[in-house]
């Protein structure tokens, strides 16, 4: 009988140990945890330290020094560089233009999606509770973290910012 419960034991801990294994390798648990990364990242230094408090220094721990905002200019792409993004923002605050209704921003991720190192979120962002832009955010993987590479937004309101 002892050995019964011995054996029985092992076979449920083996069993148990299996399926974590199995768990900690499904591809879906992986995206799954690598979405909430990005998320987690995205809110922290994008919507609140970026576009609410104008932090500039998280700007550049989350954006890739290449990052650059993409538009379109009539028949031409407009790419607007990270560290002229940069100093817009710094001036602005110099500025004293900060109006701190304007930085009040909510926000909602329609989706992530990864697919091994490349990612893309789209971000909905709100002011007041209406829809004043949409952005298309690409990041990449680079040892480990996560870098935002560039940016695609679409402006539902007049000088949303």
């Amino acid at each position: 009988m002892r050995k019964f419960l011995y054996t029985t034991i092992i076979l449920f801990v083996f069993i148990l140990a299996s399926s974590q294994q199995a768990k900690s390798n499904n591809p879906k648990t992986k995206d799954k945890m690598e979405e909430q990364k990005i998320e987690k990242l995205l809110e922290e230094k994008y919507i609140n330290a970026v576009a609410n408090e104008l932090n500039t220094y998280k700007m550049l721990e989350l954006f890739h020094p290449d990052f650059a905002i993409f538009s379109a200019d009539g028949n031409n792409l407009a790419k607007f560089p990270l560290l002229e993004w940069k100093k817009v923002i710094d001036d602005y605050k110099v500025d004293n233009k900060g109006n701190a209704d304007l930085r009040n921003l909510t926000h909602e991720f329609v989706f992530i999606d990864i697919t091994g190192t490349a990612a893309i979120a789209k971000v909905r962002l709100y002011r007041r509770g209406e829809l004043i832009a949409t952005d298309y955010i690409s990041l990449l993987k680079f040892n480990n973290d996560w870098k935002i590479v560039a940016k695609v937004p679409y402006a539902h309101v007049e000088k949303p910012f």
